[in-house]
């Protein structure tokens, strides 16, 4: 009996999700860890850096299966940071932990192994179910941030090639009538197809319509 006991107490033990909460706001990380330690099944660690977060990254015998990363507690310099943890985390599931944050530095994230994005306004006790999913090796990504993706691979979607030679010229700096001379149109059609692709990009200016088609590895 002590024996098959010793093995339900291992088994539990096992079956534990091991959970750090790398974020500098202390009311925030409390709740969390109070909300998951109520659920059971959650082993909880919190840290509040960069620094300490790489620390309690160290080997261990047991390594954490998922990591919470506020993306802006001190000490985080963006998606060098991010990646930085990713590699330190080894099989752990590196997961976004913030209020707000730009769906494309989520997938950017996502691209360098994050496994998704948990917005700290999401109710709490809908949190340890997400982390389970997390757990049993599955991304997350809210529904706005997948639509965003969605919405922004049918707009690229939507450019022609000459819009791309177009949106490259502008980015070499070329105005208008150069690249209306390039390509042998008028230099009201390059208008126009300049207002057309700010459009389809969501952007306020051929200035701004170069930083969003970069970001989306349009040019």
């Amino acid at each position: 009996m002590q024996r098959s006991m010793d093995e339900a107490y291992d088994q539990n033990h096992d079956d534990i999700i091991k959970v750090l909460i790398a974020d500098d706001h202390k009311l925030i990380s409390e709740a969390l860890r109070s909300t998951l330690n109520d659920n059971r099944g959650f082993q909880v660690e919190l840290v509040s850096s960069l620094s300490s977060t790489i620390n309690a990254l160290r080997p261990t015998a047991r390594p954490f299966d998922i990591i919470l990363l506020d993306i802006s507690m001190p000490g985080m310099l963006g998606l060098r940071s991010v990646k930085r943890v990713v590699e330190a985390a080894g099989p752990g599931a590196v997961v976004i932990f913030s209020g707000t944050v730009e769906p494309e530095f989520v997938w950017q994230a996502i691209t360098l192994g994050a496994k998704g994005y948990v917005a700290k306004d999401q109710p709490l006790r809908s949190l340890p179910s997400t982390l389970r999913l997390i757990a049993d090796g599955h991304e997350f990504v809210p529904m706005s941030i997948s639509q965003h993706k969605l919405d922004a691979s049918k707009g690229t979607a939507q450019l022609t090639q000459s819009d791309r030679l177009i949106l490259k010229s502008v980015a070499e700096g070329k105005t208008n009538k150069e690249i209306a001379l390039e390509l042998q149109a008028s230099e009201v059609a390059i208008k126009m197809k300049m207002r057309s692709i700010c459009n389809r990009l969501e952007a306020r200016n051929r200035a701004h319509a170069v930083i969003v088609a970069s970001q989306k590895g349009i040019i």
